[in-house]
């Protein structure tokens, strides 16, 4: 279907800063930053008032006019897509800093994934895109040069960004079934990624599978045949001591920490 300009620009003037006018466009790596950084904080939803006719006219293209076109070498540096990579970089490690750096393995895998994935979202704006492994990889080796430090998300994405601009290209056309994420199109590091997130215990979490005698790749139906059991051992009715009622609450409480990681972290 044909894209509208006047459309664009009204869905721009309404919900701009929420990226509304983008998902019209077929633009949704660019309506993702828009939603987290509310119009690029405001300054990019403004700069877009004359980027929207070139927007709509990219998506109107067919498909023979949106595959790559062959080049002899990757496509310009834009200024100002490498300052926004490198404020967004450090706006996602700065949220970070603020939410999760109690966690013991922060600094070494949270914050610069968190930074990379900043980066690598800007950089895959448009038809261009970068190498996010590469990105991700520049980010875990700096970290640890910056451990502690509540500047760190600053050289990180700077460098980050930096490697991002040395392996940009441009994207692949696409083709039927291929499906289109962060990085152009479909890109197994992501998964990556979200699975390291999502296997990554807290040391209260680490505690509870301790009192279930299970290890970090235990599934909640593991756990709670395991909690059934010790329950039922220590259920004060069936063994009247304190002692078992102190590890009657101890298995209730791990239960419930095992629990709630579980249920709302669950990915599909």
């Amino acid at each position: 279907m044909v894209k509208s300009v006047m459309v664009a620009y009204a869905l721009w003037a309404v919900a701009g800063p929420l990226g509304l006018h983008h998902l019209y466009l077929g633009r949704d790596n660019h309506a993702l930053l828009w939603m987290l950084t509310l119009g690029g904080f405001g300054f990019g939803w403004a700069r877009e008032v004359l980027r929207i006719p070139a927007y709509v006219g990219e998506a109107n293209r067919d498909a023979e006019e949106r595959k790559a076109p062959p080049t002899v070498g990757p496509p310009p540096v834009g200024p100002v897509r490498f300052v926004g990579q490198v404020c967004v970089g450090i706006y996602f490690g700065t949220v970070a800093l603020i939410a999760l750096n109690y966690l013991s393995f922060f600094y070494l895998i949270i914050l610069p994934l968190c930074v990379g994935a900043g980066v690598h979202l800007v950089s895959c704006i448009g038809q261009q895109t970068s190498d996010l492994q590469k990105t991700l990889t520049t980010c875990l080796i700096t970290s640890p040069i910056f451990y502690g430090s509540s500047l760190s998300p600053l050289p990180i994405s700077l460098a980050a960004s930096v490697t991002a601009a040395q392996y940009r290209r441009v994207k692949a056309p696409r083709t039927p079934g291929c499906t289109p994420e962060l990085g152009g199109y479909y890109d197994d590091a992501w998964k990556k990624v979200l699975e390291i997130l999502l296997k990554e215990y807290t040391e209260k979490e680490k505690e509870a599978l301790k009192v279930f005698s299970l290890d970090a790749e235990a599934s909640l139906e593991d756990i709670t045949h395991s909690y059934r059991g010790l329950a039922k051992t220590w259920h004060p009715d069936h063994n009247p001591s304190k002692e078992a009622e102190a590890m009657f609450i101890k298995i209730h409480e791990a239960y419930e920490v095992l629990l709630q990681r579980h249920k709302p972290r669950r990915f599909t």
